[in-house]
């Protein structure tokens, strides 16, 4: 535990906010946060938690009304078939992934984690007293873990596989063939699959979401982790699910009510508000984030003359930046006032990855500042 690394994401967000304090403007491009209100109906639920003027101790495993409808739009969406007994709440997605690393790894076991990844995964692993076994990917091959891929790194220590769809920091989908090959794979080798899938209702240009829930045959090993943080503009009130089969579930459940004691109550409040109304929150979350990540490329093209290309999901471009990302970034904030994380806390050196969740307003100042202090390769 000592020598754990904190996130590379939450200390540049703690670099800004230092600065933002000292009444330094800061164009923050590091953290994955949708800057909207929240839509109405999130506000409306939890208004009527306030009005009872009580807030109590939640269920351990969330309340029943917000399992039911979580399990009811996976079903929805990728006739997943789960029930109430195979959803849990979690706090926020994060804890889903990280309680079921706790389950499944065992000291000196290994799990692997196709880079770039989310900077937490390996020091997740750690914690976990396990070794996470890096998978290069590259952009040649479309950042994407491949069937050839996985087989070279399995080893007879691998547990467990942390596949993130839509990527973080790359945007990337997988294919219902592609998907369908990897979980081929990961199941001739025995492997659990933790699929990350946060960013699911965050496609654009008609881009096909396909979930690893959708394919009955391998349901068995599989966790997915699904989030309110992305999907309906909900970060910081901290609401996430796992499903997965019953024991996988009732485990996780036994690990909360030893740790975090489960999700705050008004905050899943908030959340049967959003699931209530699902596709029109993510519907209007999806309609700005999409303006933005246009408002993003165009203005960025506009004033480099090396191009981006918009990834088909999630909040992020990964771009190029130069060969020691770390120093690049903090001249970037030092001259800039513009925050972007380092490629290297996503396990690929010389990018960076920029969040274009800001306002429309910082975007274009915040890229002209950039402008001012960096010149792509």
């Amino acid at each position: 535990m000592k020598q754990l690394k904190p996130s590379p994401t939450v200390a540049i967000s703690a670099k800004a906010h230092l600065l933002s304090k000292e009444g330094i403007k800061v164009y923050n491009f590091g953290v994955g946060d949708p800057i909207l209100p929240n839509h109405p109906a999130i506000l409306d639920a939890a208004a009527q938690v306030l009005k009872e003027k009580m807030c109590p101790y939640a269920p351990i495993s969330g309340i029943m009304d917000l399992r039911k409808l979580a399990a009811e739009w996976m079903n929805r969406r990728y006739q997943s078939q789960y029930t109430v007994e195979q959803t849990i709440v979690t706090c926020g997605g994060k804890f889903g992934i990280y309680a079921a690393l706790q389950l499944f790894i065992e000291q000196g076991e290994e799990a692997l984690v196709p880079a770039p990844y989310w900077v937490s995964y390996p020091e997740m692993v750690r914690i976990a007293s396990g070794i996470p076994v890096i998978v290069p990917t590259t952009f040649e091959g479309g950042w994407k873990l491949t069937p050839s891929l996985l087989k070279a790194h399995i080893t007879p220590k691998t547990r467990v596989l942390l596949l993130n769809n839509a990527g973080n920091p790359t945007g990337i989908l997988y294919t219902r063939e592609e998907l369908g090959a990897i979980l081929d794979v990961a199941a001739e080798a025995n492997l659990t699959i933790i699929s990350d899938e946060v960013y699911s209702e965050l496609t654009f240009d008609g881009g096909e979401f396909v979930s690893c829930a959708s394919f009955p045959e391998h349901r068995s090993r599989v966790v997915v982790i699904e989030s309110c943080s992305k999907n309906f503009a909900m970060a910081g009130w901290r609401v996430g699910f796992a499903f997965a089969p019953a024991p996988v579930i009732s485990n996780i459940s036994a690990l909360q009510s030893q740790s975090t004691t489960g999700t705050s109550f008004t905050s899943q409040k908030a959340a049967v508000g959003a699931l209530l109304h699902a596709d029109e929150v993510s519907g209007y979350v999806r309609k700005a984030m999409g303006h933005r990540r246009t408002l993003f490329y165009s203005t960025f093209n506009r004033l480099f003359s090396t191009h981006i290309k918009p990834a088909p999901a999630a909040l992020y471009f990964f771009s190029k930046i130069g060969a020691d990302s770390i120093k690049t970034c903090e001249k970037l904030l030092d001259e800039a006032r513009v925050a972007a994380v380092p490629g290297i806390g996503f396990g690929t050196e010389g990018y960076a990855r920029f969040a274009f969740t800001e306002s429309e307003e910082d975007i274009v100042k915040g890229l002209e500042a950039l402008q001012k202090a960096w010149r792509p390769n």
